[in-house]
């Protein structure tokens, strides 16, 4: 009996054991030296969902966490996963399961991204597009592609097809009949065409996004989607928004939108209506963008010399803005003699300017300061410092039967008395729109 027993032990450590190496076995998933690994991009970029909005060189990598269905011939399909946003490197989401190249020449079907309903023919547009995980996953990409086993079973390069149109609409200006605190838009809405994508055709009716929003809904604020590429519906609401008067403004016609281009609306928000002030179209795969962040508008300024002037070219839109001369023209004056300076220089006519175009100025310059006007004067010799005084504008106001003047300074706006027998003397500094 004692044998049987010591035996039976002996038998059971021996079992133990084999679990314990079997167990170690299960964590070590040895790669098949036939296995396919991948390389992403979209055309020749390194380009991806999760920087769709993007307009510098971030748009040209994946970001780690991304996942890209990729299937040939009659394997199942498998998940990678970039696990490397430097070494954009990818590795299969489940151990164990790997293509295999079992032919010299396999075709490969690829879509991003991985979501409930999306496959290589069907996509559902998201339309809550509010923040950049959300506008990502709109970005549908697919691709199908024959590729032959790379010598030393390297990994394959997969170039995806963006299936998608990215539509910007910048708010470019307000009309004059605003005040200052109206000058202001929110709840934007952008209308797709349609609200999916069926065997590489548009399917279903319009539909409403809320896009992703760069800004505080002044000028220079941007407002981002991606839609169905589609013919056009010139019946359809394509831009819908709320003014600072709290009237809903509209934009109908929905135009003829191209898949793997990026659109910018230019809008001018007046009382009653919207104006399309201009449109731009890039491809959206070949190039890095230009347009979609509010932080540019500040940052769209030169240097220019007008005539025997320095001056800085701030644009307060797409194609116009102002020369700002870069020394004051006069450091201490009262508002008439200010009102009455005129400049003719590089065939431009600078004067003092008016509330309203010095308040498209600062929007422009980022809300608050001259920052911008300084960054570009400063290299000047004499140049004016405009952080610190006070300069008049032309517009004038009546307050309890006192005519009084609309000076601006860093931190805004205040109104002084232009009496001449006992003026505010204040500095000049003179511009000219383009």
């Amino acid at each position: 009996m004692k044998a049987t027993k010591y035996l039976s032990m002996a038998a059971l450590a021996l079992m133990g054991t084999l679990a314990s190496c079997q167990s170690d076995d299960d964590f070590t998933v040895t790669r098949p030296a036939n296995a396919v690994g991948i390389n992403v991009s979209v055309g020749s970029l390194q380009t991806t969902r999760s920087n769709a909005i993007a307009t510098d060189d971030t748009q040209r990598q994946f970001n780690q966490g991304d996942q890209i269905s990729v299937s040939t011939n009659d394997q199942e399909a498998v998940i990678f996963q970039c696990t490397s946003t430097e070494n954009q490197t990818w590795t299969e989401t489940v151990a164990g399961k790997f293509l295999l190249w079992t032919q010299p020449t396999l075709t490969f079907s690829a879509y991003y991204p991985v979501t409930t309903g999306t496959s290589m023919t069907a996509f559902t547009l998201p339309t809550d597009q509010s923040s950049v995980d959300k506008i990502a996953l709109a970005d549908y990409m697919t691709r199908q592609q024959v590729i032959s086993r790379p010598e030393g079973g390297g990994d394959i390069q997969m170039q995806l097809e963006r299936k998608m149109a990215r539509v910007i609409v910048r708010i470019s200006g307000f009309g004059s009949q605003y005040d200052d605190d109206e000058k202001t838009v929110s709840n934007v809405s952008i209308y797709s065409e349609a609200s999916g994508i069926s065997s590489g055709n548009p399917t279903g009716s319009s539909t409403e996004i809320q896009p992703y929003a760069q800004g505080n809904g002044g000028q220079g604020s941007t407002y981002t989607a991606l839609v169905v590429p589609g013919y056009g519906d010139s019946g359809a609401r394509f831009i819908r928004l709320t003014d600072g008067e709290y009237n809903t403004l509209l934009v109908k016609g929905i135009p003829e939108l191209n898949a793997g281009n990026s659109y910018t609306f230019n809008l001018v928000v007046g009382k009653n209506r919207i104006e399309v002030a201009s449109v731009t179209v890039q491809d959206w795969t070949g190039e890095t963008l230009a347009g979609g962040q509010a932080e540019e508008q500040a940052a769209a300024v030169e240097s220019v010399t007008m005539g025997s002037y320095n001056c800085a070219k701030v644009y307060t839109s797409a194609t116009n803005g102002y020369y700002i001369m870069c020394t004051d023209y006069s450091t201490s004056g009262n508002w008439s003699t200010a009102c009455g300076y005129s400049v003719t220089a590089g065939g431009s006519t600078f004067t003092i300017g008016s509330k309203e175009q010095w308040t498209e100025i600062m929007t422009a310059c980022g809300g608050t300061g001259y920052n911008c006007i300084n960054t570009k004067c400063s290299s000047v010799t004499g140049w004016s410092n405009m952080g610190t005084v006070r300069y008049w504008s032309s517009t004038s106001n009546i307050m309890a039967s006192t005519t009084v003047a609309w000076a601006i300074k860093a931190d805004g706006w205040g109104q002084f008395a232009p009496n001449p027998s006992s003026p505010e003397n204040f500095h000049t500094r003179l511009i000219s729109a383009f």
